[in-house]
């Protein structure tokens, strides 16, 4: 993982994944709004989290799906318009395999250039970043950016880390893990 956590967009267009991962932690949420971030989300990623249908419904799902809910209420997750010209343009670009809610968040990034793609997912990541030189942000790296300027402390590591392995299907643990550990490397550093 190689990124610097002194830095990072203080507005991105989000995933799927990377909303989930977000809400997936009380305290880790709580930390990116007090720090005045802000994620956007479009039509089919607001579709994929809320409408979409699902084979199985559980309990954490139902909460995250909630939290969604809750944050947009209080104006978190503002839905921006994807521009369906953008959007084909990229689709005969992009590598196969790749979710209509990212390309939606790509296309977004791609048209108003000053907010950031936010994806969890490599092969998006890829993309965007390599192909389309759009800023790209992820999960972990807010997590290293909120441990770098104290929004959040020591002491909330492991809370953020149990709360998210218990909402999520494919936990992040060992990237929040390394990220915690660069943000501590280059706070460090700062002060030697």
């Amino acid at each position: 993982m190689a990124f610097d956590p002194t830095h990072f967009s203080m507005m991105a267009v989000s995933d799927t994944c990377s909303v989930w991962n977000v809400l997936s932690s009380r305290k880790l949420y709580q930390a990116a709004i007090s720090a005045k971030v802000h994620f956007c989300i479009t039509p089919m990623v607001l579709y994929e989290c809320l409408y979409k249908p699902r084979s199985a419904m559980t309990p954490e799902k139902t909460e995250m799906m909630r939290r969604l809910e809750k944050a947009r209420q209080d104006g978190g997750f503002p839905v921006q318009e994807c521009d369906l010209d953008d959007l084909a343009a990229l689709v005969r670009q992009a590598p196969r395999g790749l979710g209509s809610g990212e390309m939606s968040c790509i296309a977004t990034a791609y048209r108003i250039r000053s907010i950031a793609f936010m994806t969890d997912e490599k092969k998006a990541r890829k993309f965007a970043s390599r192909q389309l030189g759009l800023a790209v942000e992820t999960t972990p790296k807010l997590y290293a950016w909120l441990h770098y300027h104290l929004h959040l402390g020591d002491g909330d590591h492991e809370d953020v880390i149990r709360e998210h392995e218990t909402y999520e299907d494919r936990p992040l643990t060992s990237f929040f893990r390394e990220a915690y550990g660069e943000a501590m490397r280059c706070r460090l550093m700062q002060h030697s």
